[in-house]
């Protein structure tokens, strides 16, 4: 009885003094794990990861990863965390994952109400260089999180990749478009949506003027010191897509792009998105790059369910 005892206190004890590394939970089709934030193992928020019923584990897969987007600016961490619950639940992302099969990674990033001008969501010119607090550099923690989340898949029995999908709407499709450019060497496919008619331009000038980040990657290596691998980003396929009816146009939001950023690409891409488009399918033609830019007649800023079957084919030819 005594020795029953012990182990019970033992056990109560372990639980106090041993951080919580990850909780699982079940939902109606997979399995759902928060992990939680780990400074040694480079991420400082949590994340988490779906994995859908009947996923393969004797082929290989690719992790499929969504940056989270709440919408809005907020200092309480649960707002973000909240939002990315119900992407995990109900999300676009959600529904890939369970048709494709395949692991769904969502990071609970902060979008400060406090730092409202860094907006984080959409990897802008703010966040890329910030240094301090638990927001540096996410475009690093995010790799880390899938190098994290790859070690506990592998620890399921289920085959990873070290290449991962991306992909992204509205912020997050900014997001994964202008990772892609940062980080070409891990990045299997990108799908981005609802990007403001003006994808990232993977060139450092256009005409006599300078691409700086994030319109194009003139600056990159100096303020990421990441440098533009072009050989390695040519063989990304990307399907970047747009509604012929959408104005969700964030050219003159502050929190999206300075004074500096917007006279420029006023300056080389025009004031109107469908001119912006138009000459950014024109820099990719001519590049010669496995992108699709995609322009849907009579939608807005919202995906549809062609949009969607148009989004799994892709993703299922850049896979199989």
């Amino acid at each position: 009885m005594m020795k029953r005892k012990s182990i019970i206190i033992l056990i109560i004890i372990l639980m106090v003094t041993i951080p919580i590394v990850f909780s699982v939970f079940y939902n109606d089709k997979g399995l759902v794990i928060e992990v939680k934030k780990n400074k040694k193992l480079g991420f400082l928020t949590n994340y988490y990861i779906y994995i859908p019923k009947g996923i393969n584990k004797s082929q290989l897969n690719y992790i499929l990863v969504e940056p989270n987007n709440t919408g809005k600016v907020s200092d309480d961490h649960l707002v973000h965390e909240k939002n990315v619950l119900k992407k995990i639940e109900l999300g676009f992302s959600r529904q890939i994952a369970d048709e494709l099969k395949v692991p769904l990674l969502i990071p609970v990033f902060d979008r400060l109400e406090s730092n409202w001008k860094m907006y984080t969501h959409a990897l802008d010119r703010d966040t890329l260089q910030n240094k301090d607090g638990d927001l540096r550099r996410i475009d690093l923690q995010l790799l880390n999180m899938v190098d994290d989340a790859t070690q506990i898949l592998r620890d399921k029995k289920i085959k990873v990749s070290k290449k991962f999908l991306l992909t992204g709407f509205s912020a997050s499709g900014n997001f994964v478009n202008r990772f892609a450019v940062l980080h070409p060497e891990r990045v299997q496919s990108v799908v981005a949506g609802g990007v403001n008619c003006m994808p990232i331009l993977p060139e450092p000038k256009l005409g006599d003027e300078k691409l700086i980040y994030p319109i194009g990657i003139y600056d990159i290596e100096e303020i990421s010191g990441q440098k533009f691998d072009f050989s390695k980003y040519s063989q990304i396929p990307q399907y970047i897509y747009m509604g012929s009816d959408d104005e969700n146009d964030t050219l003159f939001y502050d929190d999206a792009f300075s004074d500096k950023e917007r006279k420029l690409i006023i300056s080389v891409l025009g004031i109107k998105m469908h001119d912006r488009w138009k000459i950014s399918k024109e820099v990719y033609r001519k590049l010669g790059l496995p992108v699709e830019l995609v322009m849907y007649k009579g939608i807005g800023h919202k995906i549809n369910n062609e949009v969607k079957n148009d989004i799994i084919l892709f993703l299922k030819r850049t896979i199989n």
